[in-house]
């Protein structure tokens, strides 16, 4: 009779190399040195990777919004290019479209006393000017 052979399969673990979290993760463990947890080797394994029977979430849409329209001056309003606001409540810039100037002259306004000083926005003078800010 022929002697049968036993052949033991012993499964052995493959270790990986540790990802850049799993070995930050093993140099913040200070005290846990000689104690191993059968889970460690899993942990951070699954990180980053969707389940195989789930899709990731979706991220909402995000609507790109237009930027804000600029209001047109009204037809005859002087516009003022390349202005800024005075301490005194005046504005100085160089005029387009004004009767009583040259397109590109600069000028300095009386104080503001109606509207915003900002760009897109009509002022108006003490005097009743109007200007559109560029």
């Amino acid at each position: 009779p022929k002697q049968e052979k036993k052949v033991e399969k012993k499964a052995v673990a493959v270790k990986s190399r540790p990802t850049p979290k799993q070995e930050k993760k093993a140099v913040s463990k200070k005290g846990n040195e000689g104690s191993s947890n059968a889970f460690d080797i899993f942990s951070g394994a699954f990180d980053n990777q969707a389940l195989p029977d789930r899709e990731a979430p979706k991220k909402p849409a995000v609507k790109k919004q237009a930027p804000p329209k600029q209001k047109k001056a009204p037809p005859g309003t002087p516009i003022l290019v390349n202005w800024r606001a005075n301490g005194d409540g005046s504005i100085s810039g160089q005029i387009i479209d004004s009767p009583n100037f040259m397109n590109g002259e600069a000028i300095t306004t009386s104080p503001i006393v109606k509207g915003t000083v900002e760009s897109g926005e009509i002022v108006q003078t003490g005097s009743g000017s109007r200007y559109a800010l560029d």
